[in-house]
């Protein structure tokens, strides 16, 4: 933080007490640059009158109103000439409570002994005369009353005007706070601020802790760190530190010529009240007087709330802005599933109709005419299957109901001929699809596999329908079997093709319900958007998962996961 002094010194922390009082017999350095650094420390003229009102020494004040007036009250006195007890003497405090409000404890003291010396010549020799009269008794009083009033009112007043500056010290430091900035920014606004109002020569602010992040500002000038420092010290302790001379100090590593003024320093942690959040490090040249002490330590307790409370502001605008993008998110998600909903119904009204009309069709045909054997058989498989089809549509609707209602699906454990299943269902698919080709190598051998039939006949025809589905040019439809590499236990189903292809966008929304990802290409594809929802619950429920990977343009490649036995 301060970079030449502060920030290179880690003092040995005392037995008794946290802070540490700088010492020792300074020595000539050796280093030429570093005499020649010493050299030009000369004293620098303070910001604005700031630290002198901090600083009573630095507040004498001109006091000739109130000179003038006491030398008229000397002269009416000697004029008419009383005595030691004449009540015209306690005029003095007049000048002496003016000089105290004006220049605080200096200037009303000052006034006061002034006021006491002109009595003297009067008082002493009257005492040494007559004695302890109450006319003398009252001499003496009115010779000490001025010095004693003076000192004791210009030191309320000192207390008033360093409380009030301090308040208006810790409110130019939370406005500098307030500023709309990074907190960067905002720190280094502050800490310009408390070395004006210091009359500092440096002041940085170090945030974070010893072994964490940390911010570094302040100035003038580039501020860094040094683990061996005065502020890295407090910053691990919370301890304040006082150095008497940065200059000459040997635990700073310094041993040059002390400078007309000294370089004070000093660090302070910054403790909002739920743990350190810093450090204050103050160079001021000269005397660092119990004033700027004890302004620094109020400065810092106040920069430690407005800096937490700027943490909290910028922690509550983070928070909400993530709220907000998470609403916008989930308001676009609802208006999604509420569209895809909605052509859902229109797409199941549209696939119920097809198979009931032609349920209806042919079944009319039948009743109402009279036909050749050959034309009966074949009209009956087409109703045959047509009711396969609604009886399919009817199961996945009703599917779909039990996971919608946190119900389980009904699964029947047996064991299963993967082989046996794959090679039936590619003959299917292969007899109905002759634009496509389909390849299966049945493996040597694989491990068992106990699951509901139906389920994974479910899940094979969905995966090879939405590879010929979207592979509406024809072109390889690839089907595999093995033990999972990646996943030991596991065996993988996979189905491959060379269709359109999905994009990164759609890929993480394409097991949703009532999805359909929409493609020129695919666009007459007929379905529910319910496939690949079904297939991700039934593999989830028998204890496995379903991966895709897919370029548009290149096919997919969809994996089945189950656990083998």
């Amino acid at each position: 933080m301060i970079r030449a002094h502060l920030l290179r010194w880690r003092p040995r922390p005392p037995a008794h007490a946290g802070r540490a009082e700088a010492g020792g017999e300074a020595s000539e350095s050796g280093d030429p640059g570093e005499r020649e650094r010493a050299t030009e420390r000369t004293p620098r003229r303070l910001p604005s009158g700031a630290a002198s009102q901090l600083d009573p020494s630095h507040r004498s004040g001109v006091l000739v109103p109130q000179v003038a007036l006491l030398a008229v009250i000397a002269m009416a006195i000697a004029y008419v000439g009383t005595g030691p007890g004449s009540i015209l003497r306690h005029l003095y405090v007049i000048p002496t409570l003016w000089a105290a409000l004006a220049g605080g404890r200096t200037g009303g003291a000052a006034i006061g002994l002034l006021a006491g010396l002109l009595q003297a010549p009067v008082v002493l020799p009257a005492v040494e005369r007559l004695g302890l009269t109450s006319q003398t008794v009252d001499g003496l009083i009115s010779l000490a009353a001025p010095v004693a009033i003076g000192w004791a009112v210009g030191r309320l007043v000192d207390q008033a005007r360093e409380r009030a500056h301090r308040l208006r010290a810790v409110l130019e430091v939370q406005q500098a706070l307030s500023h709309e900035a990074p907190l960067e920014a905002r720190l280094n606004l502050a800490a310009e601020r408390i070395r004006a109002l210091l009359g500092a020569e440096r002041v940085g602010v170090v945030l974070g802790s010893e072994t964490g992040d940390r911010l570094v500002a302040g100035g003038p000038g580039p501020m860094v760190l040094d683990q061996r420092s005065a502020a890295s010290w407090t910053l691990s302790t919370a301890q304040a530190v006082e150095v008497s001379d940065l200059s000459t100090d040997p635990r700073l590593g310094r041993a040059g010529r002390p400078a007309s003024r000294p370089v004070r320093g000093l660090t302070l942690a910054l403790d909002a009240g739920s743990g350190p959040l810093g450090v204050l490090a103050v160079e001021r040249l000269g005397e660092l007087p119990a004033g700027i002490r004890a302004a620094a330590e109020e400065i810092a307790r106040h920069l430690a709330l407005g800096i937490e409370n700027v943490r909290l502001t910028l922690r509550q605008r983070r928070f909400t802005g993530e709220l907000e993008d998470k609403v916008a998110a989930a308001t676009v998600r609802l208006r999604e599933l509420d569209q895809a909903k909605t052509e859902f119904l229109s797409v199941v009204a549209h696939e119920l109709r097809t198979p009931l009309t032609a349920l209806q069709g042919f079944s009319e045909l039948l009743i109402e005419r009279s036909l050749p054997p050959e034309r009966t058989s074949r009209f009956l498989r087409h109703i045959h299957g047509e009711a396969e089809r609604l009886g399919r549509i009817v199961t996945e609707l009703l599917d779909l109901s039990r996971i919608e209602a946190g119900r389980g699906l009904d699964l029947k454990h047996e064991e299963v001929d993967l082989a046996e299943l794959v090679e039936r269902n590619i003959d299917l698919f292969a007899a109905e699809h002759r634009g496509h080709r389909f390849e299966w190598v049945p493996p040597a051998a694989l491990p068992s596999l106990s699951a509901d039939p139906d389920a994974i006949d479910r899940m094979l025809k969905n995966l090879l329908s939405n590879a010929v589905k979207y592979s509406p040019r024809g072109g390889r439809v690839a089907v595999a079997a093995r033990p999972a590499l990646d996943r030991p236990g596991m065996l993988e189903l996979s189905v491959e093709d060379d269709g359109v292809g999905i994009s990164a966008k759609d890929l993480p929304r394409i097991f949703d319900r009532y999805v359909r990802v929409p493609n020129p290409e695919t666009a007459a594809a007929r379905g529910l958007g319910l496939g690949l929802c079904m297939v991700q619950a039934l593999a989830e429920a028998h204890g496995g998962s379903v991966e895709v990977e897919s370029l548009p343009g290149k096919g997919s490649r969809f994996r089945l996961l189950l656990p083998s036995h």
